[in-house]
């Protein structure tokens, strides 16, 4: 039945869920799908919007700049256990909102790699390493830590820059851009850790 139920009266079902039972029924079907995991359908952002302010037990900051509603619901409320392995011991896992990622701190270092590295290993100059984003708060190490898929990213899009007037911009740009996540990384982590204290439904 509610396979052919009108959208109209899905999306109103859907707005009294919480983002755990919305991302469940995602994975039903393609028509709940379709409702569900669409990140430019206002219907959409709404539904999700919708059910972390209702489920939530004290107002929360708005998702960081190009995040869905979906993947900040799912951040925020649905995600327990290592994006890569699966371990579930809450005491081993840290979410990395520079790197939009919640994962245990083995995970973590096998994928990272030192500064020393860098600057040694792959002959990363100082003015790009100050343009690769840092593991803010690395596990069990007083390393300054970066994650290998941001670096060979951001790497590549420096390389792919021809005009040396252009990567100078590029470098400004990202710049701003890596203190800008420092910022947002202190405000979601204390928002992150404030609600997995206090929601008794997570």
């Amino acid at each position: 039945m509610a396979s052919t139920l009108p959208f109209e009266i899905l999306i109103e079902i859907f707005s009294y869920l919480h983002p755990k039972d919305l991302y469940s029924l995602s994975l039903v079907c393609k028509r709940y799908r379709t409702l569900l995991w669409s990140k430019i359908s206002t219907t959409t952002q709404d539904i999700w919007r919708t059910s972390r302010i209702r489920y939530i037990l004290h107002p929360t900051f708005d998702p960081p700049e190009k995040m869905s509603e979906q993947q900040y619901n799912y951040l925020l409320m649905v995600v327990n256990s290592c994006q890569f392995c699966g371990e579930c011991c809450r005491y081993k896992l840290a979410m990395h909102w520079e790197f939009r990622i919640f994962c245990c701190h083995d995970c973590l270092l096998q994928r990272c790699i030192s500064r020393n590295s860098l600057m040694n290993d792959w002959k990363v100059s100082g003015e790009l390493l100050a343009c690769l984003q840092q593991v803010i708060t690395p596990p069990r190490s007083k390393q300054k830590l970066f994650l290998v898929s941001d670096i060979i990213k951001t790497l590549s899009e420096y390389h792919d820059i021809e005009a040396e007037n252009k990567r100078l911009i590029w470098i400004q740009e990202k710049q701003s851009y890596i203190n800008n996540m420092i910022r947002e990384h202190k405000k979601y982590k204390a928002q992150f850790e404030l609600i997995r204290l206090f929601d008794l439904t997570l």
